[in-house]
């Protein structure tokens, strides 16, 4: 050090060992797969360091929460050369913003908050979609969609990355950072598998609650159930019967949205009918009630009118329309894979396209409506009003 420094080697060590570097961790998210009313995974990957520990604390008012409570790690998986953490906080308190950082033995990360779900019949936006796996600059604009919309969650139904390599998955992780709003808002995401994840990625990286990544998630005890489906293995069987017994005990859920990847009737040619989650889960949905639908794979738009399973004159491919009782589909993909022609609409398609977009979609005691999402313009948009939350 020049003699004319005014610190000496020594306190100037001192100094920068009370920095808290921030290189430690990364690729944070925050996660959704039970009871979102009272309950979040903090999950991100470790670099170096030890003991990592999610310390938070709830927000009531403005500015910084003290962060008295923590979490330490229950679940770690190293996967693809990256090694992912989940710190399971629970025994939350419904509709309230928690703030947290990730301290470990050499870092502290940059400080982050989400907010819980509301408890009972409280109206919600949610965003969903799929198929962000080749163009980034398409993927990365939808993801900032995302943060200007604000919705409560992001259901996400597969194929996020193309190859599962460690280096599309490390960009991918790299990208969801910016659903981040630039105040540190991170919205949960509900993960789905594609056929282009291995059968091993949701699991590892999104903590999903058995590894046949199939589940549901109750919003204000009956208001809206989500189910998660997985189209890469048997639709019937264990997952069909699965499915069969919580639609009939949760018949009360006022709204039944189901997210999944593959489109029971693509409207892309190129991509085969799936006749086998027709009939292992198009009479369910019906018989059930559910309301909604959410489809990706063909990497095209589209929305249907309400449909019920049926081969009666009049009907197509096996639905037909139903507004009294049947479910809308929407989708499929254009979360920035490459996208394909929609040349294969029915008589029951109520609109196609191709051009990138998400899902915005509004739940509300009275109604649900859904919103396509252009997101190449995303960078001339404004932002959601949280006291506006569906303008």
């Amino acid at each position: 050090m020049p003699s004319h420094s005014p610190i000496a080697p020594c306190a100037l060590a001192l100094v920068l060992a009370t920095i808290p570097a921030t290189a430690a961790t990364d690729k944070y998210r925050v996660i959704w797969n039970q009871s979102p009313e009272s309950s979040a995974t903090v999950a991100w990957c470790q670099k170096d360091g030890e003991n990592p520990q999610v310390h938070y604390g709830e927000l009531d008012g403005e500015g910084e929460a003290p962060l008295t409570m923590t979490q330490g790690v229950d679940r770690q998986t190293p996967h693809l050369e990256l090694d992912s953490h989940f710190a399971r906080l629970t025994g939350l308190k419904p509709d309230t913003v928690y703030q947290f950082v990730i301290r470990d033995s050499n870092s502290e990360s940059p400080r982050r908050w989400f907010r819980t779900a509301p408890a009972g019949e409280a109206s919600f936006s949610f965003a969903a979609g799929g198929d962000s796996r080749n163009h980034r600059d398409a993927r990365q604009r939808a993801n900032r969609c995302v943060a200007k919309l604000k919705p409560m969650f992001v259901c996400f139904g597969g194929d996020m990355i193309d190859r599962s390599t460690p280096k599309e998955w490390a960009e991918w992780l790299d990208d969801w950072q910016l659903t981040t709003g630039r105040d540190g808002r991170m919205t949960p995401i509900v993960a789905a598998r594609g056929n282009h994840e291995g059968s091993k990625d949701i699991h590892s990286f999104f903590d999903t609650p058995i590894p046949e990544d199939y589940y549901a998630i109750d919003f204000g005890d009956g208001f809206l159930r989500l189910y998660t489906l997985n189209s890469n293995i048997v639709r019937a069987g264990s997952q069909g019967e699965w499915l069969a017994k919580d639609l009939a005990a949760n018949a009360h859920a006022k709204w039944k949205v189901a997210h999944y990847h593959h489109p029971f009737r693509p409207h892309h040619s190129g991509k085969r009918e799936q006749h086998a989650q027709y009939n292992a889960w198009a009479p369910l949905f019906y018989k059930h009630g559910l309301d909604l639908a959410i489809e990706c794979d063909s990497h095209v738009v589209k929305r249907t009118w309400p449909l019920r399973p049926s081969t009666e004159p009049g009907s197509e491919e096996g639905f037909i329309r139903d507004d009294a009782f049947g479910t809308v589909f929407v989708g499929e993909g254009c979360w920035g894979a490459p996208l394909r022609r929609n040349d294969d609409d029915k008589k029951w398609t109520r609109a196609s396209g191709s051009f990138n977009q998400i899902n915005w979609i509004c739940v509300t005691p009275e109604k649900m409506f859904t919103r396509t999402i252009l997101v190449d313009s995303v960078e001339s948009a404004g932002e959601v009003d949280d006291s506006k939350p569906f303008t």
